[in-house]
């Protein structure tokens, strides 16, 4: 599938955006782009590079994806299309320098080049600095993207000398979708899509040992709940203390029966008033628990409350 293909499955205004844009020929020369799935958003600039430089563009504008450069672009072979990664925990100013020099020289392929530059928060203020000229002084036909899960974290003179873009956020049925190509099955899927932003934390969270237990033990604390049985006071003494120690833990279990309850209502397939008041029992509880009031009052009374 061509990155065109699955940009306009998962974020279709976006990519409207784009072309119309293109279409007028008024594309920037560099553009914040802020969302929460890494993964997604490199493809976006590499789809953006892709625009810009595709040889056959279909009939709407869209890069082909099939031709020589769209395939060399993906591939990381082409050497107008440059990406700036982290080195640790930040961009330093070397790398932005050797890019510049690299920039500043005649394009190896045509007049066309771009420098991707991915969690861009992380730039250090020289870092920053360096690139200021080229944005406010952009030669030739050179492109600039600024990709981020946080846009506020970069320099104020970045942000506002650049078009700032966001992702929207991912259709649940089109995560499930993908994780299910991934080989994750399908009741897993749709957990994750009730529970992450973004398909890159739901495969890293399926692939989390603390969380595979903690699901298995929150879907049973749920069944009791569900029951009335009053071993959900057991559970929360017994399991959910000694499993959630850490406060984004805790936060997470229930984070993980909200979701169960979702999912219920959903299998239902009708909207439940008792449910819907059972939730936000434990969106009140977790807002308690963000106060910091301990995990085990705040579990045993929501236990209490739900089964009044």
């Amino acid at each position: 599938m061509t990155l065109t293909k699955q940009l306009v499955a998962a974020q279709p205004q976006l990519v409207n955006f784009f072309l119309k844009v293109a279409s007028k020929k008024q594309i920037s020369h560099s553009y914040i782009i802020e969302g929460q799935d890494s993964i997604l958003l490199y493809d976006v600039g590499l789809w953006l590079a892709q625009l810009l430089l595709c040889e056959q563009p279909n009939p709407d504008g869209s890069p082909c994806g099939e031709c020589l450069t769209c395939r060399r672009v993906v591939q990381f072979d082409y050497p107008d299309v440059l990406t700036i990664t982290p080195e640790g925990q930040t961009i330093k100013v070397d790398q932005v320098r050797e890019m510049k020099q690299l920039l500043t020289k005649s394009g190896m392929e045509g007049k066309q080049k771009i420098l991707i530059i991915q969690s861009a928060e992380k730039m250090t203020v020289s870092s920053a600095n360096t690139l200021l000229k080229f944005i406010e002084e952009p030669e030739g036909d050179m492109f600039i993207l600024f990709l981020t899960n946080n846009s506020q974290r970069l320099l104020p003179t970045i942000q506002s000398r650049c078009q700032l873009v966001s992702l929207a956020p991912v259709v649940k049925q089109v995560m499930i979708s993908q994780l299910v190509a991934q080989q994750i099955p399908e009741g897993s899927a749709k957990l994750l899509a009730e529970l992450c932003p973004s398909l890159e934390t739901a495969v890293e969270l399926f692939n989390d040992e603390w969380f595979n237990n903690a699901k298995d033990v929150v879907q049973k604390w749920f069944d009791q709940l569900q029951s009335n049985n009053p071993l959900a006071f057991i559970t929360v003494q017994q399991y959910l203390v000694k499993l959630a120690k850490e406060k984004p833990q805790q936060l997470l279990v229930f984070d993980l029966l909200v979701a169960y309850y979702r999912l219920d209502m959903e299998k239902a397939k009708m909207y439940q008033i008792t449910k819907t008041q059972t939730i936000e029992l434990i969106l009140t509880s977790r807002r308690k628990l963000d106060a910091n009031v301990s995990f085990q009052n705040v579990a045993e009374q929501l236990v209490w409350r739900i089964m009044a």
